[in-house]
């Protein structure tokens, strides 16, 4: 490490080398600052368990021994095989089993159920390596990290991605805000992280917005941009291949706000309207309580729609860039959820579509409309209207002549915008920008 050199902690619930990328992305090219990471769980085995070779001596895992430990993995894995058999059955039985597994049995199943635990492992490990900032992905892990700011005396970086400002979370944030037997008041505890961190980070204006409006001084939310390496991702002009099935491609966890209900509705409509097509879909249960994953397969297995739908489960970062440069075009309709959670920003997905040469379908959701760039890009239409999206699919399927320009157009909006070589930078400077502030009188 160079004298100059900062030490950053980035918090996570989980490690994110495949499944939030971006994060990595920016990892990588910091040049000033020296990355920390810490996570209280893994990368799922069925994505990528590995650890970058640039993070080596810097990762730090809650419950490594745990983990490691052949029972643990048993039960580990036990956990998963049964969560993927629940998820296949009709909703009316999977349901209430699901609930009961992941309320009832998965947190007494794991060793590192403790918070307060946590936070005396994480503040050793700051503390040893002299951290002078921490940045926390995202909102209820950032409320976590508040102690350790006021104990460690230094500055709070929250990364904040959508579903962290809902009224209600969702249950796999509990652990982060639980203190005591009663339901944690999250409301109540973003109140507190919003007056008590040093700078929020939003993806979009939408979002920002948002956390203007509970509450947080819009001197401290700025703007910063999902990154993606574009360079690293080679474009391709699509055009129609000649005797070939158009390939529709969707990637996403299996989660309400993703909208994979409605995609599935729209390619409905353009089955039967006898269109040759071939709906593909990477992401499944993995990172989900299972639900919204159980009413997918239901829907497919109703509808009859094997024949133009291929499941091909959540894939690493390698295989998953490869069925982006297979697909013709790129689904994604996102939505709000019922319970308030939605994308906050805008995917990932969708940036990375763009970079790819994909022409994009999608919603007027969130920041959507500030990552693409509406009709030329990407044809986006209201939430929740399958009638609409399969109108946009069945426009592009006719016109194919346009994809090679929509592609453009989007690699160009993602060179001009979400490069990760610009934009980690800037955030580097966001951080040392804290670093070098007065100290309070």
């Amino acid at each position: 490490m160079e004298p100059d050199e900062a030490v950053v902690a980035h918090v996570n619930y989980l490690f994110f080398h495949s499944t939030q990328s971006y994060i990595h992305f920016y990892l990588r090219r910091f040049r000033r600052t020296r990355p920390l990471c810490l996570t209280r769980t893994p990368e799922s085995p069925l994505i990528d368990p590995t650890v970058p070779p640039a993070l080596a001596g810097d990762f730090y895992q809650y419950g490594q021994a745990a983990a490691r430990h052949p029972l643990q993995r048993q039960v580990y894995g036990l956990g998963l095989t049964v969560r993927r058999l629940l998820t296949r059955m009709p909703p009316r039985f999977s349901d209430p089993l699901l609930h009961a597994l992941h309320r009832r049995v998965v947190p007494r199943l794991r060793p590192e159920a403790d918070g307060t635990r946590y936070l005396a492992w994480a503040g050793d490990i700051l503390a040893r390596r002299k951290a002078r900032l921490i940045h926390a992905y995202y909102g209820p892990v950032g409320w976590r990290m508040l102690a350790l700011k006021r104990r460690l005396g230094v500055p709070l970086v929250v990364s904040f991605l959508g579903d962290d400002v809902a009224p209600r979370l969702g249950d796999w944030w509990s652990w982060w805000i639980a203190s005591g037997a009663e339901p944690p008041d999250w409301p109540a505890r973003l109140r507190e992280l919003l007056a008590g961190g040093d700078l929020f980070l939003t993806e979009g204006p939408v979002l920002r917005r948002r956390l203007i409006d509970l509450g947080c001084p819009p001197e401290r939310v700025v703007l910063q941009r999902i990154a993606i390496p574009v360079a690293e991702m080679p474009f391709r002009a699509r055009a129609p291949r000649p005797g070939a099935r158009p390939i529709i491609l969707f990637a996403g966890r299996f989660a309400e706000q993703k909208g994979l209900v409605y995609a599935l509705e729209a390619v409905r409509a353009l089955r039967d309207e006898g269109r040759p097509f071939e709906f593909r879909i990477i992401g499944d249960e993995t990172l989900t309580d299972g639900t919204y994953a159980s009413r997918i397969y239901a829907d497919v297995r109703r509808h009859r729609l094997g024949d133009r739908v291929r499941m091909l489960g959540f894939l690493n970062r390698r295989d998953y860039v490869r069925e982006m440069e297979r697909a013709d075009i790129f689904l994604h309709p996102s939505v709000t959820a019922h319970d308030g959670a939605s994308e906050g920003g805008a995917p990932t997905t969708i940036l990375e579509a763009q970079a790819l040469g994909l022409p994009v379908v999608s919603t007027l959701h969130c920041d959507i409309p500030n990552v693409t760039v509406p009709d030329r890009s990407a044809l986006l239409v209201p939430e929740r209207e399958s009638g609409e999206l399969a109108r946009a699919l069945g426009w592009l399927l006719d016109h194919g002549e346009r994809w090679a320009d929509m592609g453009r157009a989007g690699r160009a909006h993602m060179e001009r915008y979400h490069d990760a070589d610009r934009e980690a930078p800037a955030l580097e400077a966001r951080y040392l920008a804290l670093l070098n502030r007065p100290s309070p009188s």
